[in-house]
């Protein structure tokens, strides 16, 4: 199985094309939260109108899952399965190729769960636990979306602990995660890492970049490599001078 994966694409109508452009060639696109952009002029609510379409063009390329990041924060609220999802990307949940928030869904040879960033360490393993019960099931393996990377050093922070204490307890296959734009530039980090026997990818993000930092993985042969732009760090103070086209 074929899967592409980014995140962080903090509402960047070229991103979304350029993966539109490749979708067909995937089995599966993930992004790992924040497809809105809350330092955008654009309110999030109208935000959430544009990326919806774009996911929805995607989806009729190929499947999608999603999960959401902190700029992801806009309208209400809803509950599923006695945890919060917010009431846009549960709307894109209706969608037959698009593996929304707060979802576990087969593909293909995968299980794929997709963890919301505004919800408890406890409503996450809510949806965690069904993840790891359709394994117990099924034997596939498992990919999780979460937007947090995991970490555990002196620097990290308590959502990059959580995550890591959550990767612990269940141990998918496959963490994948954004947020962190810098990620793959840490002197002590990578984009590929293993922790505790899980496969962590996360993509990091350039965002002044034409393409956005993506992580191409097949699963069958367990391939999987990282394409970006510079494999340096491109400080984000230079948006204020280099604006994204």
């Amino acid at each position: 199985m074929k899967i592409i994966i980014t995140a962080d694409l903090h509402y960047r109508e070229q991103w979304f094309r350029w993966l539109s452009d490749r979708a067909v060639d995937y089995d599966l696109v993930c992004i790992a939260g924040d497809l809105l952009d809350m330092f955008c002029m654009e309110q999030r609510v109208l935000q959430t109108q544009t990326v919806s379409r774009w996911i929805r063009v995607l989806a009729k390329l190929t499947r999608v899952a999603i999960c959401s990041g902190n700029h992801d924060d806009a309208g209400r609220q809803i509950s599923v399965d006695r945890a919060p999802v917010y009431e846009w990307l549960g709307a894109l949940g209706k969608e037959p190729n698009i593996i929304t928030d707060g979802v576990t869904r087969v593909v293909n040879d995968l299980i794929v769960t997709t963890v919301p960033y505004h919800c408890s360490k406890e409503q996450k393993s809510v949806w965690l636990d069904r993840g790891s019960s359709v394994r117990r099931q099924r034997g596939n393996r498992w990919l999780v979306l979460h937007h947090v990377p995991p970490r555990t050093g002196p620097d990290s922070t308590g959502e990059e602990r959580e995550a890591a204490e959550l990767l612990r307890t269940y141990r998918p296959g496959y963490f994948v995660s954004g947020h962190s734009h810098q990620y793959p530039y840490f002197e002590d980090s990578s984009w590929p890492q293993m922790m505790d026997g899980v496969r962590v990818l996360v993509p990091g993000q350039l965002m002044a970049a034409a393409f956005p930092n993506h992580i191409f993985l097949n699963t069958e042969s367990g391939e999987f490599r990282w394409e970006t732009s510079s494999r340096e760090w491109i400080p984000e103070d230079r948006l204020l001078r280099f604006p994204p086209g």
